[in-house]
């Protein structure tokens, strides 16, 4: 280690064993060293604070005013958060078209556009804004306070109302566009949502017009309607049994003597017995009474009474020779009528049977169509469904965008305007000058400490004990002529009068720095 450095060191290891005399004395034989920096940058502060033009703050509050109408009766469409919508209505105001167009207009900012631009007087004036969340009426509703900073008191009170306006222009344009588009989407769901609900009731109509008899609503009519063939056919088949029995028992009275002709049945049975009498008189008041006729009842039994006295006096016929055949007309022409009346019945009973075959093969198929028309049928409630709650929504939106229009809902009311402010909000040159001064006293400690660290020089004594290891006998102290005192006088003077320079100039070019950016 050389030995030109072992003073400071020494002197560096010191500091840590100094007391409050040994600082007494650091500070007065360093005390130009703190009071030149610390006069300085009090000066520059000073000066800075003087130099730097005033800025006035102008402030105005708007009220979130409710919606005027309960919204259980009328609920809003729009529902964004009112942080995010004031957001979205920030970054709207201060676009940069908005503030170029509010800057022509009002003449804003002429030397920084002419200096930096029409870029820089936007940035600037974007910077002067600001909007914080307030509570207004007791903390029950909500307000913003929008703010602007300028240099003139009378134009920042008017930018801030314009910009405060432009706030309440741009909410009510974001609720009227939201309302609207809310409002036109419904419409535009509501028109798909009708024409796919007409084109499945043409669908549902084409299957009920296909499958109208098998639906199950027709159930009844198609049970009914089989009872009905079932009776009918049961009818015809009566109606042929009968016919073979009426024929059968004819053919029994054929063959027999000469027609005559009976006066109250105008029938010419002449020479035939009283059984073939009483058979055609029957045959003759069925068909014109029907069998539960009285008179039909009575002639039944006679004829039945006629039979068994013939069977009783009739002699066997046993090896007999055939009798001659007598044709009867009459007999004949009723044989043949119930012949046709027979094969007519056959006709129509079979036509009834394929019918009925056909209802019963429909009743068993019947599931297969119910579910294919369950099936549009339950599209075409869906689609009812969602076409009805989209009316009901579309019904509320458009309510909703008569609110708006009506300014009923909910809306920005302006509740202190900007007034035009008497002080300045900036520079606090008090405050400025205090600073410097604290700062120039620290720094001024600063640089004395150190100086008292690089300095080689034996202060005292107890130093040079120190740094020679032996005891000092005695000391001769500093003897100054009046020259030196003069030399030093001078070169003090010419010190302080550049630290003066240095800090009015450092403080013009920090105030000048930052006014381009105010």
């Amino acid at each position: 280690m050389s030995a030109s450095n072992t003073p400071a060191i020494a002197a560096a290891q010191g500091l840590g064993e100094m007391g409050l005399q040994d600082y007494l004395s650091l500070a007065k034989r360093r005390k130009y060293w703190m009071i030149f920096p610390a006069v300085a940058l009090t000066i520059a502060a000073a000066v800075m604070a003087w130099k730097l033009p005033n800025v006035y703050r102008s402030e105005a509050v708007i009220l979130i005013q409710p919606q005027k109408v309960p919204t259980s009766y009328f609920p809003s469409t729009v529902t964004t958060a009112m942080p995010d919508r004031m957001a979205t209505i920030y970054q709207e105001v201060t676009s940069p078209s908005r503030l170029k167009r509010l800057i022509d207009t009002l003449g804003l900012y002429p030397e920084i556009r002419a200096r930096d631009g029409q870029q820089m007087a936007m940035l600037t004036m974007a910077k002067a804004i600001s909007v914080e969340q307030v509570t207004a009426m007791g903390g029950n509703a909500p307000a913003y306070r929008i703010s602007y900073k300028g240099r003139d008191p009378a134009q920042t009170a008017q930018v801030t109302n314009q910009i405060t306006a432009m706030f309440i222009e741009e909410n009510l344009r974001l609720r009227e566009e939201q309302s609207y588009g809310t409002s036109d989407f419904l419409e535009s769901e509501l028109q798909k949502a009708a024409q796919q609900l007409e084109e499945k009731g043409r669908e549902l109509a084409e299957v009920k017009a296909k499958y109208g008899h098998d639906l199950p609503e027709s159930m009844q009519f198609r049970l009914q309607e089989m009872a009905a063939v079932r009776q009918q056919l049961h009818n015809a088949e009566q109606q042929i049994a009968q016919d073979q029995r009426q024929e059968a028992d004819l053919q029994s009275l054929e063959g027999t003597s000469n027609p005559t002709v009976d006066l109250d049945l105008g029938a010419s049975m002449s020479g035939q017995s009283p059984t073939a009498e009483l058979q055609a008189k029957l045959n003759t008041l069925q068909k014109r009474y029907g069998p539960n006729h009285p008179d039909v009842k009575r002639l039944q039994a006679e004829l039945a009474d006629a039979k068994a006295k013939e069977a009783e006096v009739s002699p066997p016929k046993t090896g007999a020779p055939n009798a001659r055949k007598v044709h009867n007309p009459v007999i004949e022409a009723q044989i043949e009528q119930l012949d046709q009346d027979i094969e007519k019945n056959k006709s129509l009973a079979a036509q009834l049977q394929t019918s009925l075959n056909s209802m019963q093969a429909t009743l068993q198929t019947n599931p297969d169509y119910e579910q294919k028309i369950g099936f549009v049928q339950r599209d075409f409630d869906a689609l009812q469904g969602s076409y009805n709650s989209l009316l009901g929504k579309k019904m509320a939106a458009q309510t909703a965008t008569e609110l708006e229009s009506r300014e009923k809902s909910e809306r920005f009311v302006i509740l202190d305007s900007a007034q035009i402010p008497e002080r300045p909000y900036s520079p606090n040159r008090p405050m400025f000058v205090f600073g410097g001064l604290i700062m120039g006293i620290l720094v001024g400690f600063g640089v004395a400490l150190a100086r008292e660290v690089l300095d080689d020089s034996v202060r005292n004594a107890r130093e040079a004990e120190r740094i020679l290891g032996v005891p000092v006998l005695s000391g001769v102290p500093e003897i100054l002529t009046l020259q030196e005192l003069w030399h030093s006088t001078l070169r003090l003077g010419v010190v302080a009068a550049a630290t003066l320079v240095v800090a009015v100039v450092v403080g013009l070019g920090l105030a000048q720095f930052t006014t381009r950016f105010l």
